[in-house]
Parts: C-alpha cells; sequence; structure tokens
C-alpha cells in the first residue's frame, strides 16, 4: 500500500516552496533590494521608475554643475589676477619717472611687456580642452601671441606700424598736427597770424581741434582773437580757424591761449606771452619796437609770434599729441567688440603724403591687418541679454535654470587693458638724448631739449596708459565680468544643494519602494528556517512509517 506517497508529495510541494522563499529571502538580504526586476515588484513598480527617473535626471544636472564648477573655478583664478595685474602695471608704469637702458627700454615699458605677457596668457586659458574666454568657439584660441600683436604677422600689419601710419596722418604736410599758421591782411598789413586747421573740409578723425583760442585782454587795441566757423568732414559745425591780430597798444605780459584737442580727445593749451626781451623765454614772444620813441612794430611782432607758436606746437606734436596719437590708434586697433575690426587709416600706407592727408579710417582685413582676438565676436545688443557674453556659454543646472558663463577676452575692460599695456611696449623713445651721442643736437641747450621731449612724451603716454588701467567711472572694469561670472557660479552652486537634497529625498522614498527592513527580514528567515526544519523532521518521520511500525 503507497501510503508514503499519499503522505509525503504534499509535505514536499511544501518545502520546495518555503525553499523558494529562502532563497528569495536571501537573496533580498544580500542586494538589499525586494525585487530584482520591476515586473516582481508589483504595485511599487510605477513608483520605482518614475523615483529612478528623477534621480537620474538629477544626476545629469548635478554633473553639469560639477564641470561648471571646475570651469568656473579656473575662470575666477584667472579673472582675479587679471583685477591685480592693472594696479602692479601702473605701479611700475610710473609717469614721473623716465630711467632707460642702452636699448631705448624704460623700466615702464619693461614692467608693460611682462604684464602684456601674462594678460594674453591668462585670456587664452583653457580646461579640458575648451577655451574659457572666446565665446561660443571654445576651441579657437582668442588671442594672438604677443610678437603678431605687436609687430605682425607677414603682411599683415601689427600695432606699431599701425600706431606709426595714424601719427604720420595726425600730424599733416606740415607736420603741425594737420595746423597751418600764416599771416593775413588785415586793418594793418601784416598785423595778423591765423591759425587754421587743414583741409577743406577739415578731416574730423585726424589733427588737432582747435577747442578755443583766447586774449589775456579785451582791449582789441592790445589783441584781439576771431573764430572762424566751418564744417569738418564728420559734417559738424566746428571752428576751422583763429584770426590772432596784433594792435599798436600791444604790451609785455599781453598773452594769447590756444585750446587744443588732441587726437585721444584731451586738451592740450598752447600759451604765449609777449615779452620786449630777445631772445625770448620759453612760453613767450618777442614784441618788436622801432623808432624814438618806441612803438610796436605789428607786422614783425605777428611774425615772431608766429615762429614761436610754431616751435611750440612742434615740441607739442612730438611730446602730448604723439602720445595722444598712439592711444588713439590702440584704441581703434584693439576696439573689435561687438564684431568690430580693427581699424587704421585709409590711404596707401607706403606713402606718406597721402596718410597726411587722409580724412577717415577703414577697416582692416585679413590680408594686411592682425586681428588680435580670433574668438566668437557677434554683435552685442545691450537690450538683448541673449546677445550677452555671458550667454556665450550655457549649463543647465535645473530644469527651469540655466547658467550663463561666457566669456569674450576682447570686451571692453579686457581689451582696454591688453591696449594700454601694449601701446606702452611699442613706444619708442632715444636713449641717446641729452648725451654727447645725441645725433639730432650739436649744442648743449639742444641736447637738453631733446632729453625733455624724451621725458615729456614719456610722461604724457604714461599718465594715459595708466588712467586706461584704472579704468575710470562708466567704464566696464574686469571686477564687472568676474562678478558676473561669480553671481552664475552662485547660482548654480544654489541649485547643486538644492539638487543633491532632493536627490536624498527621493533616494529614501525609492529605498522605501525598493529597499528591505533587514531587521524584519532576518526575523522572517529565522521563523522560516524552523518552519522548514520542522517540516524537514515530519518528513524524515513520514518517510520511515510503515504499516509494521504504524501497527507496533
Amino acid at each position: 500500500m503507497a501510503i508514503n506517497n499519499v503522505l509525503i508529495n504534499p509535505n514536499m510541494s511544501l518545502l520546495s516552496t518555503m525553499r523558494t522563499q529562502l532563497e528569495d529571502m536571501q537573496r533580498q538580504l544580500g542586494t538589499g533590494q525586494k525585487a530584482d526586476t520591476y515586473g516582481t515588484l508589483g504595485a511599487g513598480r510605477t513608483q520605482s521608475i518614475t523615483f529612478r527617473s528623477k534621480i537620474s535626471e538629477i544626476n545629469g544636472y548635478l554633473q553639469n554643475t560639477d564641470v561648471l564648477n571646475m570651469r568656473i573655478s579656473l575662470l575666477d583664478k584667472a579673472m582675479g589676477r587679471l583685477e591685480d595685474i592693472p594696479s602692479d602695471a601702473a605701479a611700475s608704469i610710473d609717469p614721473n619717472t623716465y630711467n632707460i637702458d642702452s636699448s631705448g627700454t624704460t623700466t615702464g615699458q619693461k614692467g608693460a611687456k611682462i604684464a602684456l605677457n601674462e594678460v594674453i596668457g591668462l585670456l587664452n586659458s583653457e580646461a579640458d580642452g575648451r577655451y574659457l574666454m572666446s565665446g561660443k568657439t571654445t576651441d579657437t584660441k582668442p588671442v594672438v601671441s604677443m610678437d603678431e600683436m605687436l609687430y605682425g604677422s607677414g603682411s599683415k600689419y601689427g600695432l606699431k606700424k599701425v600706431i606709426n601710419e595714424r601719427y604720420t596722418a595726425d600730424l599733416g604736410t606740415n607736420k603741425l598736427g594737420r595746423l597751418d599758421v600764416g599771416t593775413a591782411t588785415g586793418a594793418v598789413a601784416n598785423d595778423t597770424v591765423t591759425i587754421t586747421r587743414q583741409g577743406t573740409p577739415p578731416s574730423a578723425e585726424f589733427g588737432y581741434k582747435i577747442a578755443s583760442a583766447s586774449a589775456s585782454t579785451s582791449d582789441t587795441t592790445h589783441v584781439s582773437v576771431t573764430p572762424t566757423t566751418g564744417v569738418d568732414s564728420a559734417g559738424k559745425t566746428v571752428n576751422t580757424a583763429y584770426g590772432i591780430q596784433f594792435g599798436a597798444n600791444l604790451q609785455a605780459g599781453d598773452s594769447v591761449s590756444l585750446e587744443l584737442e588732441n587726437p585721444d580727445g584731451t586738451k592740450s593749451t598752447v600759451k604765449l606771452t609777449g615779452t620786449l626781451t630777445s631772445p625770448p623765454g620759453k612760453g613767450e614772444f618777442t614784441i618788436a619796437q622801432t623808432g624814438s620813441p618806441a612803438t610796436v612794430d605789428i607786422a614783425a611782432t605777428a611774425a615772431n609770434f608766429k615762429t614761436r607758436i610754431e616751435d611750440s606746437l612742434k615740441t607739442e606734436t612730438k611730446t602730448t599729441f604723439q602720445a595722444a596719437s598712439m592711444m588713439r590708434a590702440s584704441e581703434t586697433f584693439f576696439d573689435t567688440t561687438s564684431g568690430g575690426k580693427p581699424q587704421r587709416v585709409d590711404a596707401d600706407p607706403t606713402d606718406n603724403n597721402l596718410l597726411a592727408t587722409a580724412t577717415g579710417l577703414r577697416d582692416g582685413d585679413d590680408t594686411d591687418t592682425v586681428e588680435w582676438y580670433a574668438g566668437y565676436n557677434e554683435a552685442i545688443d545691450p537690450n538683448d541679454s541673449a546677445t550677452s557674453p555671458r550667454n556665450d556659454v550655457v549649463a543647465r543646472v535645473d530644469s527651469n535654470i540655466t547658467v550663463g558663463y561666457g566669456v569674450r577676452a576682447n570686451e571692453g575692460a579686457y581689451a582696454d587693458m591688453v591696449r594700454s599695456l601694449a601701446v606702452m611696449t611699442v613706444a619708442e623713445f632715444d636713449p641717446k638724448a641729452g648725451t654727447l651721442g645725441d645725433t639730432n643736437a650739436t649744442t648743449d641747450a639742444e641736447r637738453q631739449k631733446n632729453l625733455e621731449i624724451e621725458k615729456s612724451r614719456h610722461t604724457a603716454l604714461a599718465s594715459r596708459v595708466d588712467g586706461v588701467l584704472a579704468f575710470a567711472s562708466g567704464n566696464q572694469k574686469p571686477t564687472d565680468i568676474h562678478t558676473e561670472i561669480a553671481v552664475s557660479g552662485n547660482v548654480a552652486k544654489s541649485a547643486a544643494d538644492r539638487q543633491t537634497t532632493s536627490k536624498s529625498t527621493l533616494q529614501v522614498m525609492l529605498d522605501g519602494v525598493e529597499g528591505i527592513n533587514k531587521e524584519e527580514l532576518t526575523a522572517q528567515i529565522l521563523t522560516l528556517q524552523t518552519r522548514m526544519e520542522a517540516s524537514y523532521t515530519t518528513s524524515m518521520i513520514l518517510n520511515n512509517l510503515n504499516l509494521l511500525n504504524y501497527m507496533k
């Protein structure tokens, strides 16, 4: 009689089920997961998929933030140094100190060159194969080498040549800053010296502009000044000439002042005071006299004034005027923000006569002028934030938040820094001025005058460079750019903190759906093991049961 089969099979089936349950519980205990597939997770599968999707999305944002933080950290270091360089460079470019070595390089120029080289290196900063200050074109090195920038490459003009051609254009045909000085017939023959801007109409871009002229006395029998207005090449009404008329009552102490606007917009004053001494001192002209008792020789006095005003203008054009011309040339060369091109004189650069009569500027092209900035350079609209350089490079750090951290190396603050250091670097000073080796002088007085001219030009240029490096109110400063990048970094950090908190919360919720309670599961395993042991014992007893044992 098959009693065993009847009793054992159901029990064995139960043992098999419990064994399967035990194996699953041991898997759960080992993996910490309730199920190894979404199908076996039951009703919690939808929540599991939702939580995992959210966590995956957050991980993507956090990865973006990690990369962004690394790049912003490098930008922060570079920009911090770019904020310090202007003050460091200005300290070495002292307008009041003129120390020059045998090669013609001043102490200030050495400091400017070192600073310029460092600035270029910082503007070319890289991170993970990307240039950080090249706008959208992160694979393009934004700034050319210092040598190419200053001295050109092949047929392309660099800053130095652009400065030289600009100075030729500013000087004009008679090298007086595009001013003509001469006498004209008035109430008394040859009593008037007329100072006129060259050209018909005069250039609005090059040379001096006569801001004003005045006499120290309102008595026209001493000296009078009469303006003439006209239209310049830009169509603007300006004073194109001043007639300075000398009278019979002119006396020592009477003076004439000219206020001239330099090419860079700064003002210079040329003042001459009448004296009876001959030769006159600095800033003076001799009042010629004739007869007994002595009377003013008006024609001779006008001629003396003409000679002295020409001498004064020649000195000015070698000092303050030249420094101003250099600064204006550097401004038009480096101001390429918002899609601009480096500009230069619109004339054949090999013909000084054409340069001296040019009336405007032109954009340099790819074949004849170095473009110092090679990065992304589309137009910037102040009223459209989408065109801001910050939005050249963006990263999404949250579902509703994007952070812009783009930078262009030719933004105003950096362009001003580069141009001021560059113009100081390429300036030329004569180391032999004031020495016996001065080939432009034959007397001690001439040598001393040449030395004073070099010092004055150095002072004028260094003062202007220091002024640019001080970043006047209203101009963009390196700190402005740095602050905007820092704000982007803070926004990203705040978003990352929120994302991290959200991820932790979601992970707890996901663990509640997918995870296990180890203590509870361990107790269940022990209970199941106890039941299985009892079942195995029962099964063993039943397995040994037969009719003979049963009857016993």
